[in-house]
């Protein structure tokens, strides 16, 4: 069966690096999407232990398609039967990529209509719609002239983790942080920091890396476990058996923040996961940084603040001065930021002495980012 998994556009090739890991075959990657071939079981499997991802989707269609009538007329083609039940209640959500003269709202209607058209056409039962808490959720994306159809796995995004507790106003998407950490290059044997810590999701992450931790194994009320192709499906066993391989060891994560507030959402977090993972938090001043690293550190990855967020009146000075630091206290680790303003950020890196060997724009819903992976010279 085909699938396909979200994820933020300029993330696409790690998550199908992940995804191809995880399967039997490969994944292939797209725009802000992952597809692949796979059995129920492995997409089961997925759900529970993807990382980098924040839905996966049974695809129903991948066509052309310009206008409502086509998008009404392809929907009902489809055989709902083994995808919703006569009891279940369903909605759609729809997306809208490029120019079109309907909108989101027109697409999710004339889907819904073919949905209910076509179920009751082979079953004789009307389905019920619940647009707030349906049983089965119908995505539709038109992209330019491009209609995917699926059926939402997941439920609820991957990105909210087990672990987390608590706000940080400029929390990173755990997704994100995880693919910062694979883009660093950093290996299980290695010691990263965070000197920007904030509620500590990048050190976290790191050890969910690390450690092989399934998160989704850790969830309750995955969506497919209510899609009637899945019954069969024995999920328990896939989740008990990714639980079993997860790795018992440690990993050496560190995280520092000067905010002793940020950092009790940290340790909350970290308490929930229920076992040691090896990551510490410690609070302290980035331009201090030289006074709380005790050890030789390999990779540093970290979060800035964003001048749109936090409203730095100079960044490039925050930046340089900050980098420095870092330089200062670990002078031979490489340096992966995500950032927002690139121009800036690339001159403070090269006035604190680094050299970037990549950069890769990543949109984060409506906010262009940037990671850029520095070494220093």
């Amino acid at each position: 069966m085909r699938f396909f998994a979200t994820t933020f556009s300029g993330l696409e090739d790690i998550a199908a690096a992940e995804l191809s890991n995880l399967l039997s075959g490969e994944a292939e990657a797209d725009v802000g999407k992952v597809f692949f071939t796979a059995s129920l079981e492995e997409c089961v499997k997925v759900n529970y232990a993807a990382q980098t991802v924040n839905r996966i989707f049974l695809l129903l269609l991948r066509e052309h398609a310009e206008t409502l009538d086509e998008i009404e007329r392809l929907a009902a083609s489809v055989d709902f039967g083994e995808f919703i039940d006569r009891e279940q209640s369903f909605a759609v959500r729809a997306e809208r990529v490029g120019l079109h003269v309907f909108t989101s709202l027109d697409i999710a209607a004339a889907v819904g209509k073919a949905v209910i058209d076509s179920y009751r056409a082979s079953t004789g039962v009307r389905l019920r719609v619940d647009l707030n808490n349906p049983d089965i959720e119908v995505y539709a994306i038109l992209r330019n002239t491009e209609l995917l159809l699926g059926v939402n796995t997941t439920g609820e995004s991957l990105h909210r983790r087990f672990y987390r507790r608590g706000f940080h106003r400029a929390a990173l998407s755990p997704t994100v942080a995880n693919t910062l950490v694979r883009l660093s290059g950093w290996r299980r044997h290695m010691v990263l920091l965070d000197p920007f810590t904030g509620s500590g999701t990048i050190p976290l992450e790191t050890a969910l890396y690390g450690l092989g931790i399934s998160p989704g194994a850790r969830r309750e009320n995955l969506s497919f476990e209510k899609i009637p192709v899945f019954k069969s499906i024995d999920s328990a066993r896939i989740r008990e058996e990714l639980l079993k391989r997860e790795d018992p060891g440690t990993v050496e994560a560190i995280g520092i923040d000067v905010s002793p507030k940020s950092l009790n959402l940290a340790l909350d977090s970290l308490e929930t996961f229920g076992r040691e993972t090896g990551v510490r938090f410690v609070q302290g001043d980035v331009f201090r940084l030289v006074e709380y690293v005790d050890r030789e550190v390999d990779k540093v990855v970290c979060n800035p603040p964003f001048g749109v967020r936090l409203r730095l009146r100079e960044p490039e000075k925050f930046y340089t001065e900050a980098f420095t630091a870092i330089a200062q206290a670990c002078p031979h680790a490489s340096l992966t930021v995500i950032v927002n303003k690139p121009v800036i950020v690339l001159k403070a890196l090269e006035k604190s002495g680094y050299i970037p060997l990549s950069v890769r724009k990543v949109l984060l819903g409506d906010l262009s980012s940037y990671i850029f992976h520095s070494v220093h010279v």
